[in-house]
C-alpha cells in the first residue's frame, strides 16, 4: 500500500479542483488500490492505481475508459456516466517512477453499492441500468475500443490456463479440488459453445462491460440505479457475458466468496426481474440470435468464473486477491454450484427469456 505522502504526490498530478484535506483508503474490488480523496472544498474524487500484473496495456485501459465516459456524457440518459479527470500533462493517467499507472474520476455522491441484491426492485434496475449501458455503448463504433484482455471470456484459453496450472499445481492442492477439477473437465464441451457461436460471427460485437456484476452498479437511497462504474474491462464483446455476469452476481442469494454451498442457487424471481429490466432498454437493438442464447451466456459465464477462481487456487493465489489460501477454492465451489443451479433450471430460465424479450416477434 502506498503511504499518505506518495499519494498526495500523485494526486496533485492531476487537475483537481482544490488542495487535499484527506485520503482514505477504499475497499473495492479484487483487483485495484483504490482511494478517496477529499478537497478543502469538499469535492470528493476517486483515485486508483491500476494492477499492473493484471492490466498489461494500461494506456489503452485508461484511453477506452474516457472514451466511452465521454460519449455517455453526450447522450441523453435517465443515468449519471463516470467523468474522469486529465492529469495535468493532458493525459487521463498519471505514471509514477516506479511505473504505476494512476488515474482520478469525480466521486459521485449520495450513493451506496450492493454486493447482494435485496428484492427484485433492485434487480429490475439493474436489468435497466446494464441494459441501458449496452444500448448507450452502441452508437459508438466497438473499432474505436481496444481490446485489450484479449479472449477474456474464451472457455478455450481459460481451459488452457487451468490445464497448464494443474500440471505444475501441488499434490496437496490437486487433491483438495478433486471434486472441482473433475467437474470442470466434465462441463468443457458443453461450456465451449458460446465461443463456437462467436467465432462463427453469429453474434454482433458490441462494447461490453466485461464485469457487469451488482456492485459495479451506483444506487441512491431509493434502490434507484444511478451509474454503471468500474470500467476498466470495457472492450469489444458480445452481449451474453455482461448479461450472464450480471445474473451470476445478482440472481444468486449468496457472494462469490460464501461457504454455504447447500444455499447457492439461482433465484428464477430475481432473474425474471432482471430479465425484463434488461428487455426494456434492449429489446429493440439486440438480434433474435442474441436474445436466444443469453441463457447460454448465464451458464457460461458463471463456469468461466468458477475455473478462474479454481486455475488461480491451483497457481497459489498470484492473480485475485485473498484473505486466506483456500479463499479461491471456495469461490470456485460456490460458482461450480451455481453452474449446477442454472443446469438444473435452465428450461425454465429459457422460457423467462423468452417471455420478456417477446422472442416469437423478435425477427
Amino acid at each position: 500500500m502506498v503511504n499518505l505522502k506518495d499519494l498526495q504526490v500523485i494526486v496533485n498530478q492531476f487537475d483537481i479542483q482544490s488542495g487535499i484535506e484527506k485520503i482514505e483508503t477504499l475497499e473495492s474490488g479484487h483487483i485495484n488500490d483504490t482511494y478517496l480523496v477529499t478537497t478543502h472544498k469538499g469535492k470528493c474524487y476517486v483515485l486508483q492505481k491500476l494492477n499492473t500484473n493484471v492490466f498489461k496495456d494500461i494506456e489503452s485501459i485508461i484511453t477506452n475508459k474516457a472514451a466511452v465516459s465521454e460519449h455517455l456524457k453526450q447522450l441523453e440518459s435517465p443515468y449519471k456516466s463516470v467523468s474522469f479527470v486529465k492529469a495535468k500533462d493532458s493525459n487521463y493517467y498519471y505514471k509514477d517512477n516506479n511505473g504505476n499507472y494512476w488515474n482520478i474520476m469525480d466521486y459521485i455522491s449520495n450513493c451506496v453499492t450492493h454486493d447482494v441484491a435485496s428484492n427484485t426492485k433492485m434487480v429490475f434496475e439493474a436489468g435497466k441500468l446494464y441494459g441501458d449501458f449496452i444500448k448507450q455503448t452502441a452508437s459508438l463504433s466497438s473499432s474505436t475500443i481496444k481490446e485489450t484482455l484479449p479472449s477474456f471470456h474464451s472457455v478455450p484459453l481459460r481451459f488452457l490456463q487451468f490445464e497448464k496450472a494443474l500440471k505444475k499445481a501441488s499434490s496437496k492442492n490437486i487433491a483438495n479440488a478433486k471434486r472441482e477439477i473433475d467437474f470442470a473437465i466434465k462441463c468443457k464441451e458443453e461450456m465451449s459453445e458460446l465461443a463456437i457461436l462467436k467465432n462463427e460471427d453469429v453474434f454482433p460485437i458490441r462494447i461490453t462491460h466485461n464485469d457487469a456484476k451488482l456492485s459495479n452498479i451506483l444506487f441512491n437511497q431509493k434502490e434507484e440505479g444511478l451509474a454503471v462504474i468500474d470500467l476498466d474491462t470495457i472492450m469489444p464483446g458480445i452481449v451474453h457475458f455482461d448479461f450472464g455476469d450480471s445474473i451470476r452476481s445478482i440472481c444468486t442469494n449468496t457472494i462469490e466468496d460464501s461457504n454455504d454451498f447447500e444455499n447457492t442457487f439461482i433465484k428464477l424471481d430475481y432473474y425474471k426481474a432482471f430479465c425484463e429490466g434488461h428487455a426494456q432498454a434492449t429489446k429493440d437493438i439486440l438480434t433474435h440470435q442474441e436474445i436466444k442464447y443469453l441463457p447460454l451466456g448465464v451458464k457460461t459465464i458463471i463456469f468461466i468464473m468458477g475455473l478462474r477462481f479454481l486455475t488461480d487456487f491451483l497457481n497459489e493465489n498470484i492473480y485475485y486477491k485473498v484473505k486466506y489460501k483456500s479463499h479461491n477454492l471456495i469461490r470456485c465451489k460456490n460458482q461450480f454450484k451455481l453452474v449446477k443451479s442454472v443446469q438444473q433450471h435452465y428450461d425454465n430460465i429459457i422460457e423467462i427469456t423468452n417471455k420478456c424479450y417477446n422472442l416469437n416477434n423478435i425477427s
